[in-house]
């Protein structure tokens, strides 16, 4: 059993994916930190706590993390991902101390290797780099859903997660920790839509009821504007620490923009090798489809 912490910004997809890890026989998710994204902290917080209360799960711990970037202003993401969800339970975070700190102590107390799974802007997980670079070592592998190898949908090049801190996901891509990105190259070839909810919903379990309606909220809006078929951007990060080979995956350096006028926020990836690094992450170029599906719904049975 892998042993693993999310970070999230909630919003319908970081859902699925607490749902999804806290679910899953083969990972124990530890906790859930929390960060500005998607929508400021008052409602990625309680969104949180509130999935993993919903779907059966209100033993994670959840833990308030920071609330805008390094060094710009917040942005947000708008549509379905700005959701503030109102399912009973509580909405604060179930642990008074700070997700930075926690997380420092957290690695610093573990006996083995961990994998720390961001899906949202890397604010946290920069800081705790820069914070505490000796837990370097028990971050077995960071799998983010962050990027794009081609093609953003923030700007013309840069995913969300990435262009709303890029400081600190340059911070974090720099740091010397196994990194496997799971960027929009690999989530765009795994859409959701009816049939995909239907077989969730079909599994009959609590967790899996409910992520079937995130995807299924997700879906009916997306209608609204003219999408058939959605993204579930971050259970496709989460799949990918089950069963890493449902992934092909390319080992490059990259780098992150911070200053560009039309690129901020691109993962720039060195696809030939012009500048003679060594490949600091593997990303995702592909996923498997029927696998990852499969998977998603052999996780929600518990097999």
């Amino acid at each position: 059993m892998k042993r693993i912490v999310l970070d999230v910004d909630t919003g319908f997809d970081d859902g699925v994916a607490l749902l999804l890890a806290a679910a899953s026989p083969q990972l124990e998710l530890c906790g859930a930190t929390v960060c500005h994204g998607n929508a400021p902290l008052s409602v990625t917080l309680p969104n949180t706590r509130r999935v993993l209360h919903a779907g059966g799960f209100p033993q994670v711990p959840v833990l308030a993390g920071i609330d805008r970037p390094l060094a710009r202003e917040p942005i947000v993401g708008e549509g379905i991902q700005t959701w503030r969800m109102e399912y009973d339970g509580p909405s604060e975070a179930s642990e008074p101390t700070h997700a930075v700190a926690w997380l420092i102590d957290w690695l610093r107390r573990v006996q083995e290797p961990v994998t720390l799974v961001p899906v949202a802007p890397l604010t946290n997980i920069a800081r705790l780099l820069t914070e505490a670079p000796d837990v370097c070592g028990r971050i077995e592998r960071l799998v983010i859903m962050g990027g794009a190898l081609q093609g953003g949908n923030t700007n013309a090049v840069a995913e969300f997660n990435i262009y709303a801190d890029p400081e600190a996901a340059r911070v974090v891509f720099q740091a010397g920790v196994p990194i496997t990105m799971v960027g929009l190259d690999a989530t765009r070839q795994a859409p959701a839509g009816d049939a995909e909810v239907a077989r969730i919903r079909a599994v009959g379990t609590r967790a899996a009821g409910l992520a079937a309606d995130l995807i299924d909220e997700a879906l009916r809006r997306a209608r609204q504007r003219g999408r058939d078929g959605v993204q579930i951007y971050d259970a496709c990060a989460v799949a990918a620490v089950i069963d890493p080979s449902i992934l092909t995956t390319v080992p490059m350096y990259v780098d992150v923009e911070t200053r560009g006028e039309l690129t901020l926020g691109q993962t720039v990836c060195d696809v030939r090798n012009r500048l003679g690094h060594a490949p600091n992450v593997d990303v995702a170029v592909g996923i498997d489809r029927e696998r990852f599906l499969d998977l998603v719904i052999a996780a929600f049975s518990g097999l």
